[in-house]
């Protein structure tokens, strides 16, 4: 079986990208509410308000239209990239215009996803002082491998800008990325700058779960939001930081603080947004709202989970590996996806990948194992999954999904009884842990197999796994699973009809 598609637990942690893409989301304008807003002038007002309601094609050509018109293109920004949409019924004249509008705000960062070595090294060496470029050199070296590099990129970047909103975030998460949370936390926590910055405040308070600590500037970030001094894109992920601290609290304003965070939102604080769906009990984010939002790939992915789209699911996990080249999760995403649909070359080059980012880890060594199994190379699956094993109970973690795949395995070499005891074992085990929907998922995988190997008993747990699943609102992967268990089921049963000659 594959391992859970989205994680448990997540945080609004700093995100990492190219400086101008980042620039170009207006995450690195000042966060107080700007002195020109009086100044807009009252029609291009009046076309805003109308795009904020209705968010149609009509009212976001219009509002570019008057943008370009005034030199106010920062103002359409939004409504231009929702015009571009492949999805948007915009004309080709009207999509071109809010080209055009990008066009002028930035010619690159519209396009610029990955980070080319090469020439941010000439660059650098050209112009050693540009902090910015340091750390877009420092994500290209984590981008392929190259962690020892990377530190040092961020060593310049931090000694040139030791209290830059970006340096500061980027460097937090690349510790995050290299496994040390505590000095991820540290970059945040130590730094004079980050009590005035509801920006780093926010990554402050993300950054001290993932390091199990208790938050530094928790009420200082309460007081930011509660304060109203800032733009909404500004205390966005702050807001969503707070709220998931109250989220596992049990604290009723939790709801209250993600629909703040949401006013106007980053990509990261939409995914938080859709995490945190199956936990306040119900949905939270509009496609609309998705579709305003630079970078909201992981945000896309959720919301295509729980609508059980898993062909689009797929493309959007492309889209996402693009917006985060260094990033592990759209390859455990996708090939969760991929082996859950069936798509085994798929799943299984982007668990190889996933391995290649993050070599320690189970779920790619269970993924790639699951592909191997499927796909008759049973030798090596067999060894992958002994060391992961091995792996699994020296360090002590919880990853029944592997037993899972080792029974998988232990049925297609014939083992059907062993094979079935272990699968038992492991939903026994999520049941034990509260985990329904692993249950639920773990219970499809037993029933796909003995489906599969045609199994007397293959009824009774296509029957099992479908009253587990019935009532879960959020377990989207375990219907499509029990689909293939019924049609392999009858593909089974027509053999054998054949076979008797009925």
């Amino acid at each position: 079986m594959t391992a859970q598609a989205f994680p448990k637990k997540r945080d609004v942690v700093p995100r990492w990208r190219p400086a101008a893409r980042v620039a170009a989301s207006g995450e690195l304008a000042m966060p107080g509410k700007p002195a020109q807003d009086a100044r807009i002038p009252e029609e291009l007002k009046a076309r805003l308000e109308a795009w904020r309601r209705g968010n149609d094609v009509i009212a976001a050509a219009e509002l570019v239209e008057t943008a370009i018109v005034e030199g106010r293109e920062q103002e359409a920004e939004r409504a231009a990239r929702s015009l571009l949409r492949q999805e948007s019924e915009a004309t080709p004249l009207v999509k071109k215009q809010a080209a055009l509008l990008l066009g002028r705000l930035n010619p690159d960062a519209s396009r610029q996803t990955g980070i080319e070595i090469g020439p941010l090294r000439r660059h650098v060496y050209r112009y050693p002082e540009d902090a910015l470029s340091w750390v877009d050199l420092a994500l290209g070296y984590v981008s392929h491998g190259d962690k020892d590099k990377a530190k040092r990129a961020m060593t310049v970047a931090l000694q040139l800008a030791p209290a830059d909103r970006h340096v500061l975030r980027s460097a937090a998460r690349m510790h995050l990325h290299l496994d040390d949370p505590e000095q991820a936390h540290d970059v945040l926590m130590r730094n004079a700058a980050t009590k005035f910055d509801p920006w780093l405040v926010a990554g402050e308070i993300a950054l001290s779960s993932a390091a199990g600590r208790k938050p530094q500037f928790f009420k200082v970030g309460v007081d930011m939001v509660e304060d109203g001094g800032f733009q909404p894109l500004h205390v966005s992920e702050l807001a969503s930081a707070i709220g998931t601290v109250h989220l596992r609290d049990g604290n009723r304003r939790a709801r209250k603080l993600f629909r703040t965070s949401l006013v106007n939102p980053t990509g990261n604080s939409l995914a938080q947004a859709e995490w945190a769906n199956p936990h306040l009990g119900g949905e939270l984010v509009t496609t609309k709202q998705i579709d305003r939002v630079l970078d909201s790939g992981e945000a896309r992915a959720f919301h295509a989970y729980w609508q059980g789209d898993f062909d689009g699911l797929i493309k959007i996990c492309e889209q996402w590996m693009m917006e985060e080249p260094f990033a592990s999760k759209p390859y455990a995403v996708g090939s969760s996806v991929a082996i859950t649909i069936g798509d085994l070359d798929l799943g299984l080059r982007l668990a190889e990948r996933g391995l290649e980012l993050e070599p320690e880890s189970l779920l790619f060594r269970n993924h790639l194992a699951y592909a191997l199994i499927e796909k008759g190379e049973y030798p090596r699956a067999s060894q992958l999954l002994r060391q992961a094993l091995i792996k699994k109970q020296a360090d002590d973690v919880p990853a029944e999904y592997l037993a899972a795949t080792a029974s998988m395995l232990s049925m297609r070499l014939g083992e059907i009884d062993d094979g079935i005891a272990g699968y038992k074992a492991v939903i026994a085990t999520f049941k034990r842990q509260g985990n329904r929907n692993m249950e639920a998922s773990a219970a499809a995988y037993l029933a796909l197999e003995a489906a599969r190997a045609g199994a007397a008993s293959a009824s009774e747990f296509i029957k099992q796994a479908e009253d587990l699943a019935k009532d879960l609102r959020y377990a989207p992967d375990c219907k499509v699973v029990l689909q293939r268990a019924k049609r392999w089921q009858a593909a089974v049963e027509h053999r054998l009809r054949v076979t008797r000659g009925e």
